[in-house]
């Protein structure tokens, strides 16, 4: 469960009735609370707005659509089935050349293994626009990290949690179906 908006003041959580912070050092009120787990998210909507503010990056979004072809050749993920799918369940939102496919990645690892006796682990997660050039796509440029999840333990099965606010419905300005988001959870 994620301590945001109307649950941000919250104690403890609402579904398995778990802490939200690490038992204290008696009643002393001088201690901090510390969370069991932390998240930092890091707002991906003025980044794609910047890729809008200048000419030449503005040019090289539009490229996934300016520059279609149907040759049969896998190039850049819009020359994909998915793509291609998406693009004719969802036609309004592929008819202009300034929408936004993105590719999110995310990977686990243990920093300190050797260090430390506890575990501990680190999963940063990434965005890519997939409307680039396909020598651009995957540059460093153009991958933004949007969260850091920190905590204890892994969290491979309960990633999803951690991803709500990127899947707010009101994401980047523009009304998603709820059919989308659906959807995108469903993948997730």
């Amino acid at each position: 469960m994620l301590y945001y908006k109307d649950d941000s003041e919250l104690t403890e959580c609402k579904i398995c009735g778990l802490p939200r912070y690490m038992p204290g050092k008696g009643q002393n009120k001088r201690y901090k609370k510390v969370p069991i787990k932390r998240m930092f998210y890091l707002q991906i909507i003025p980044r794609l707005q910047r890729l809008y503010a200048l000419m030449d990056s503005a040019r090289q979004m539009r490229w996934h659509h300016e520059n279609k072809q149907d040759d049969g050749l896998l190039r850049h993920p819009s020359d994909g089935k998915s793509w291609k799918h998406f693009d004719n369940v969802y036609p309004d939102f592929a008819a202009d050349p300034r929408h936004i496919g993105l590719g999110l990645c995310s990977d686990g690892f243990t920093p300190y293994v050797q260090a430390s006796a506890s575990p501990y682990s680190c999963w940063p997660v990434f965005l890519t626009p997939y409307n680039l050039l396909p020598e651009m796509c995957m540059t460093k440029p153009y991958m933004f990290l949007t969260c850091l999840i920190l905590g204890p333990t892994n969290l491979t099965k309960k990633i999803d949690v951690y991803l709500q606010l990127l899947m707010t419905c009101n994401y980047c300005g523009m009304k998603v179906s709820s059919h989308i988001t659906s959807q995108l959870k469903r993948t997730l």
